[in-house]
């Protein structure tokens, strides 16, 4: 991919997706595993690799659409530089490697250090039930495979993954505090989204599913609640995140800007001139090879006729990039960016102290009613083992 900067406003982006064309899942993944390999000597800390995400239940022969990134984690001794050294921030690697994004999420090897540990984390416990190991000379991973696997559907272990959910929301809730006191308004409305991936993921957990999350999360959202018969639930959530009456023109609107806004920032912080202040919230995702994951995405829930669950990725990229924008971009835009994101906002009925305040009250009532229903659904699921 190339681009050529046109103006302050509109980067043009040329695509050269010739190496994703015809990738299937199976391909996907060794072109992960090579990444590791060929990276693996400049990190002498690293103990194990294995990958995460959708790829893991997706077929080997199942087309990989260059819309979507391969997750993976990197397991380095826990005193590993890389991550002792860390900024501030999600601990992600975002790399493009021969027509695959990689998402490498950086963990400790005390995270791994037993198969209850392992089977305690619902970041982790599934993908050791299945063929993931890209890496493993020591043998970390397939140690711990057989035990995973056998207790994988144990009550007490589902439940533990419940838990760490719930304690993965109440640390969302106390980042909001924190981003918005970094960021203001449009700090808070974005961690606000990201409290709701845990009570929704929860519902993954308890129905012994594959976790699915991504830009999708919300049509993922739905069709979860869907199948209890609580699309109530889904509405509410839409709702909670001013989302329910959006209109199609709307969304259209927001993610033009949200595109334009992307290649605004990405050509910003590939001149280095990211905020020095700490990451503004998903500015981990503004990188050149991510642009069809942000696109395509949205536009795919478009076309399908869910405009509404495009907004929840639309969301995080259009705020983020205005917090880029406005804090390092070049002053002929900043007012342009003010006033979009004032606009989103507003469109939300977020714009007003009260108003974001009364969302995250929402937000926290109906997140304990989802949790209520996955232990629900744990506790008459016919795969769950005592």
């Amino acid at each position: 991919m190339t681009a050529l900067l046109t103006s302050p406003l509109r980067p043009i982006f040329i695509l050269d997706a010739d190496q994703a064309v015809g990738m299937t899942a199976r391909r996907a993944k060794q072109q992960a595993g090579a990444w590791v390999e060929a990276n693996a000597g400049r990190w002498p800390e690293l103990r194990a690799a294995h990958l995460t995400g959708g790829i893991t239940a997706m077929p080997d022969e199942a087309p990989f659409p260059a819309s979507k990134d391969v997750d993976m984690h990197l397991i380095f001794a826990d005193e590993s530089p890389i991550l002792v050294d860390a900024p501030p921030g999600p601990r992600i690697l975002e790399e493009e490697y021969r027509g695959i994004a990689v998402e490498a999420g950086l963990k400790a090897v005390s995270e791994y250090r037993s198969a209850g540990v392992v089977l305690s984390n619902p970041e982790i416990a599934y993908h050791l039930t299945v063929d993931s190991v890209l890496y493993d000379p020591d043998g970390l991973l397939g140690d711990l495979q057989g035990e995973v696997r056998r207790d994988y559907v144990r009550r007490r272990w589902v439940l533990a993954r419940l838990e760490h959910e719930r304690r993965g929301r109440a640390g969302a809730l106390e980042l909001l505090a924190q981003m918005g006191d970094a960021w203001g308004a449009s700090g808070e409305v974005n961690i606000l989204g990201y409290t709701m991936l845990f009570p929704t993921a929860a519902l993954w957990v308890a129905a012994l599913k594959p976790p699915r999350m991504g830009g999708r999360w919300l049509m993922n959202a739905r069709e979860n609640l869907a199948a209890y018969a609580r699309l109530d639930l889904y509405e509410e959530l839409l709702a909670t995140l001013g989302m329910a009456n959006l209109g199609l023109e709307q969304v259209e609107q927001f993610l033009s800007e949200a595109t334009e806004g992307f290649d605004v920032a990405l050509a910003l912080r590939e001149a280095g001139r990211m905020p020095a202040s700490g990451a503004a919230p998903f500015a981990h995702k503004l990188h050149r090879h991510l642009r069809p994951y942000f696109v395509e995405t949205c536009q795919g829930m478009l076309d399908e006729g869910y405009h509404r669950e495009a907004m929840g990725w639309i969301l995080p990229y259009h705020l983020a990039t205005a917090d880029v924008v406005l804090a390092v971009g070049p002053q002929a835009v900043k007012g342009t960016f003010a006033a979009r994101r004032a606009g989103l906002l507003r469109a939300l009925g977020m714009e007003t102290v009260e108003g974001r305040a009364a969302a995250v009250a929402n937000a926290t009532r109906l997140s304990d009613r989802i949790f209520t229903l996955a232990d629900e659904i744990v506790a008459n699921h016919p795969g769950v083992k005592d």
